[in-house]
């Protein structure tokens, strides 16, 4: 009985003990709250520096880089020289062309005239690279200085076929994708004759086409990448006088020349006159006489007009 005691009461002990263990809640985390507006702080850091790295790390459009115009390129040169050195110079420019070779340079044209000893003029019209093109400017520059003439003019022309080669392009697709669409048609879905016809027809207008733009296409690139220039030689009694004279100068170097100039037309004039005349006259003379009245007669003698 004395001994039993003690045991029940351990036991019921044990037993309270482990149900507060486990009705107990668990502890509240160590970790200590931030206030509100550190969390806020916080918050718009993060927020911030996430914006800032999904910027970053978000790819940007390059901007497109601009392309060169493609330009067709055409000089034209104005050399006045001593007379007797037009011809001699335009023969010496053409023979460096041919020199060249037809892939640097090509000759398109080269004439020249004389009316007189004083009176001499050539011209020469080439098309070369562009390399080669800015060395013979030069040089024929520095050919009519030493020859003791002068530059009289030089111009630049540029064509831009930028746009015109972009749209031939564009035209070239759209037409090898409409040859192919009627190629698969003739393929699959023609059932007579006539439409195989139709549809062959079709496609022989659309390679045409296609043709015909390659060649324009070819022909434009060929301007770009080979340039012309046209040069005229002039002796200096045929070029136009410069400095504050020239007015003068030039009237009284036509001076004679309008003179003979006059001079000549009146003698054209009379080479058609004069045959004109030889056969009028006389046609008039007859023609006049058979209108003048004839005098009366008596007995084979005229009669006298009365008193």
């Amino acid at each position: 009985m004395n001994r039993t005691l003690p045991v029940l009461a351990l036991s019921a002990a044990l037993a309270v003990a482990a149900c507060k263990k486990v009705e107990e809640p668990a502890p509240a985390p160590s970790t200590k709250a931030s206030p509100p507006a550190a969390a806020d702080a916080s918050n718009t850091a993060a927020a911030a520096s996430d914006g800032s790295q999904s910027s970053s790390s978000a790819p940007t459009t390059p901007e497109p880089t601009p392309q060169a115009p493609q330009l067709a390129m055409a000089y034209r040169l104005g050399l006045v020289l001593p007379a007797d050195q037009v011809r001699p110079l335009m023969e010496s420019h053409q023979e460096v062309c041919e020199r060249a070779g037809p892939d640097q340079c090509q000759v398109l044209g080269a004439d020249a005239k004389a009316d007189g000893k004083d009176r001499v003029s050539a011209e020469l019209t080439l098309r070369a690279t562009p390399a080669w093109m800015r060395v013979f400017r030069t040089r024929a520059e520095a050919d009519a200085k030493d020859l003791g003439g002068r530059i009289q003019d030089a111009s630049t022309e540029g064509e831009d076929l930028s746009g015109s080669i972009v749209d031939t392009d564009a035209a070239q697709r759209a037409r090898a994708a409409e040859r192919a669409r009627l190629t698969e048609l003739m393929q699959r879905q023609t059932k007579s004759l006539d439409e195989t016809l139709a549809v062959e027809q079709e496609i022989t207008r659309v390679q045409t086409e296609m043709d015909q733009a390659s060649s324009e296409l070819a022909a434009m690139q060929g301007r770009i990448a080979m340039q012309t220039v046209s040069v005229a030689y002039t002796s200096a009694a045929l070029a136009a006088p410069d400095g504050v004279t020239a007015p003068l100068a030039e009237a009284s170097r036509g001076f004679m020349g309008n003179v003979v100039a006059v001079l000549a037309a009146l003698v054209t004039l009379a080479s058609f006159l004069l045959p004109v005349g030889l056969v009028a006259a006389p046609l008039v003379w007859w023609i006049g006489r058979l209108r003048k009245p004839r005098p009366a007669l008596r007995n084979g003698q005229p009669i006298p007009p009365p008193a």
